[in-house]
């Protein structure tokens, strides 16, 4: 017997009236269940609520921007130049999760037009430390999306962010508006059929409210008219490794540094220090355990990693 009944119509697409009860989560912060709607084939958990930007804000996930400049490492990010190569001055790209600039950043010496938004303040603050990047607004996708002077864009990206929208068909409704008849989605999430996929607390509610395989994504866009180009997945040895440090990580980079900044001064060397030695410590124990279960995933050919997907407007 669920713990929450299944609503009457899915959050998702707000067509599907019949689901399947997956499981049933018993957290510290509330009990949720997951269910899947049988038409898009998304899965969610209820009850279906975001903790809010100033909630996701409050993660300091961008926390050691402070003391180490933000680079490209992303396995969605390096994809995504490898695939595409040419670019002109012409081009305009418009990245909904920013974050800290990196990627847009690297757009720009590119020669591209670049524009983001992030909810979180201090990441545009780093964007703009850092790479001195113009067209970013530290704003909600809702706010942004309400200025009416944006351009037409080349490429809208959406990496990491689909998982934590409450409200996803409005949200790429909004994304098809800013986007030229020939321009491209650009898509990232985490794969629901990797291993491990419940072990980082951020992966599960309240933070995380959908889970997605390329079908579903496949789904929700083919309601605005788009279909998939392309599909691969990235980071599938990164993320097995990630999933097993969840446990074990402490937070003592962001302490120190919180530690050093509430005593007026710039963070010192000591937060680096620990930053390196944390990674150089991940690394170490998680390996060889990862290892196997990639090469397990490799053998039973499971979906690993995150869905990287390139959409295209359906045309005729």
């Amino acid at each position: 017997m669920p713990n929450i009944n299944h609503p009457k119509i899915c959050p998702i697409c707000f067509i599907g009236r019949k689901f399947a009860f997956i499981k049933d989560y018993f957290l510290k912060q509330k009990n949720f269940s997951l269910y899947q709607c049988q038409d898009c084939q998304v899965q969610f958990y209820l009850p279906f609520k975001s903790i809010g930007d100033k909630g996701y804000e409050q993660r300091n996930i961008y926390k050691i921007s402070e003391i180490v400049k933000p680079r490209i490492f992303r396995g969605y990010h390096k994809k995504f130049f490898k695939i595409n190569k040419n670019f002109s001055r012409k081009m305009k790209v418009l990245d909904l999760g920013c974050g800290t600039g990196e990627f847009l950043s690297e757009l720009e010496k590119k020669g591209c037009e670049v524009w983001g938004a992030d909810f979180d303040s201090n990441a545009i603050l780093m964007a703009k430390k850092y790479f001195n990047l113009k067209n970013i607004y530290a704003l909600s996708f809702k706010d942004f999306f309400r200025n009416n002077n944006l351009p037409q864009f080349d490429f809208v990206i959406i990496f990491e962010v689909m998982q934590y929208l409450e409200d996803p068909i409005e949200f790429v409704k909004n994304v098809q508006k800013v986007l030229k008849p020939d321009g491209k989605i650009i898509l990232s999430v985490p794969s629901r059929q990797r291993m491990m996929a419940e072990l980082d607390r951020w992966d599960l509610p309240p933070y995380c409210l959908t889970r997605w395989n390329n079908k579903a994504i496949s789904n929700l866009f083919s309601k605005i008219n788009f279909k998939m180009s392309y599909i691969c997945y990235v980071e599938q040895f990164k993320i097995l490794v990630g999933a097993i440090n969840a446990k074990t990580r402490l937070g003592l980079v962001n302490k120190t540094i919180s530690i050093s900044g509430s005593k007026g001064n710039k963070p010192s060397l000591f937060p680096k220090i620990i930053y390196f030695f944390g990674r150089y410590k991940e690394f170490i124990i998680a390996f060889l355990p990862a290892f196997i279960l990639w090469l397990w995933g490799k053998i039973t050919k499971r979906e690993n990693g995150i869905i990287f997907v390139t959409l295209e407007k359906i045309h005729g």
